[in-house]
C-alpha cells in the first residue's frame, strides 16, 4: 500500500479557481459537491454535480468534476473495475477543451480547464496502475498550469500544484541527484505547497491533505497533526483524513493510533465493501503500531483475521496479494524474534 501511496500523493493537488466564468449556472452545487465529495458523501457530490454538469452542457467542467466524483468513491472502494464511464467523460472533456483552446489558445479558463482533465485523468490512471500514460498525463497538466501562471500571475493554486509536484517528484528521485539534470527542489515545492496555510481558495483543503503527506515524509508529525486534526472537523466522515491522523500519532501516541485505525477496521467491516483491500490496509496498519510496541499477541491475531478471512473474489486477488504477503512477513518477524528470546 506504501508503494500506491507514494504514486498517488505524486499527482498533483486538486485545484479549482473560486471565481469561476460568469457564465456558467448553478455554480453553488459545485462547491457543494468537492465538499461531500471531502466527507466521502458520494452519492450527495454526484447529485450535485450532475445537475451543474447538465446545467452547463456548453462547458467541460461538469464533466471534469462529475469524473472527480466518480473517481474518488471508487479509491475510497478500491474498485478500479468497469472504468467506462470515467474515461468517457474525462475523454470528451478532453475533446471539448482542446477545441477550446484551438480557438483562443491564451484563453485562461481553456487552458485551466484542460489542466484539470489532465489531472484527473493522472489521479486515474496511477490509481489503475497505469503508470506510464498516467505520469504522461501529469507532464501534461503540469505544462497548463505553467500557462496558467504565465496569463495570471496571481493563480496561487498553479503555484501550489506545481509545488507539490516539485517536492514529491524530489523525493521520488533523491538517489539521483547527483546528476547535473536531476534538481533538488524539495524544499522550494514544499513552500509553495504551503501556501495553502495561509492562502484562501476553495480547493484549499485538497492542498492541505498533501501537505500533511508531506509533513508525515518529512517527519513533522505534530505539524501534519494540527492539520489533519482541524481538517476532521470539518469532514468527519473521512476516512482518509482519519488514517492520515492516526498516521501522525504512529510515532508520538500510538495509543491513538491504535483507537483511530480501529475505528476505520469497524467502518470498513461495516460498509462490507466487495473489494477488501482497504479492511485489510487497516489492519496491516494496526499490526504495525502493535509490532512497533512490542504487542505480538494482538499483531497474531490480527495476522490469523486476515489469513482466515472468508473467499476473496478473483477479480481483486492481484491487488490484495501484496498486502497479504507484508502481513506474512510482519508475523515471520515475530516468529524470528521469539526466537531470539528462546
Amino acid at each position: 500500500m506504501a508503494h500506491y501511496n507514494i504514486l498517488l500523493i505524486l499527482v498533483l493537488a486538486l485545484s479549482l479557481k473560486a471565481e469561476l466564468p460568469s457564465n456558467l449556472e448553478s455554480v453553488p452545487k459545485v462547491f457543494s459537491g468537492l465538499n461531500h465529495i471531502l466527507n466521502e458523501e458520494y452519492d450527495l457530490a454526484k447529485q450535485n454535480l450532475d445537475f451543474f454538469r447538465k446545467k452547463n452542457p456548453n462547458s467541460p467542467l461538469g464533466d471534469i468534476l462529475f469524473a472527480g466524483a466518480l473517481i474518488f468513491e471508487r479509491e475510497h472502494n478500491h474498485d478500479f473495475l468497469e472504468a467506462k464511464q470515467i474515461d468517457s467523460l474525462l475523454y470528451i472533456a478532453q475533446d471539448s477543451c482542446e477545441a477550446l483552446i484551438n480557438r483562443n489558445p491564451d484563453d485562461f479558463w481553456n487552458n485551466y480547464f484542460l489542466a484539470l482533465t489532465k489531472t484527473y485523468q493522472t489521479y486515474w490512471k496511477l490509481f489503475k496502475s497505469n503508470y506510464l500514460d498516467g505520469f504522461a498525463d501529469g507532464f501534461y497538466a503540469l505544462n497548463y498550469f505553467e500557462k496558467c501562471l504565465q496569463i495570471d500571475s496571481t493563480f496561487v493554486e498553479a503555484k501550489v500544484v506545481i509545488g507539490n509536484y516539485q517536492y514529491w517528484s524530489s523525493v521520488k528521485t533523491e538517489s539521483l541527484h547527483w546528476l547535473p539534470f536531476i534538481e533538488d527542489k524539495r524544499e522550494t515545492g514544499l513552500a509553495s505547497l504551503e501556501l495553502a496555510l495561509s492562502e484562501k481558495f476553495l480547493h484549499r483543503d485538497f492542498a492541505l491533505i498533501s501537505l500533511c503527506y508531506a509533513y508525515i515524509n518529512e517527519e513533522r508529525y505534530l505539524a501534519a497533526q494540527k492539520i489533519a486534526s482541524d481538517l476532521q472537523k470539518k469532514y468527519p466522515n473521512s476516512s482518509k483524513i482519519k488514517s492520515i491522523l492516526a498516521r501522525t500519532y504512529t510515532n508520538i501516541e500510538p495509543q491513538k493510533a491504535i483507537k483511530l485505525y480501529k475505528e476505520l477496521i469497524k467502518k470498513y467491516q461495516k460498509e462490507n465493501l466487495e473489494n477488501p483491500y482497504k479492511l485489510i490496509e487497516f489492519k496491516i496498519r494496526l499490526a504495525k503500531v502493535f509490532y512497533q510496541n512490542e504487542k505480538y499477541d494482538e499483531v497474531l491475531l490480527l495476522c490469523d483475521e486476515v489469513m482466515n478471512m472468508s473467499k476473496i473474489d478473483e477479480q481483486y486477488h492481484f491487488s490484495v496479494l501484496p498486502l497479504i504477503k507484508d502481513m506474512v512477513e510482519l508475523c515471520d518477524s515475530i516468529k524470528i524474534e521469539e526466537k531470539k528470546v528462546d
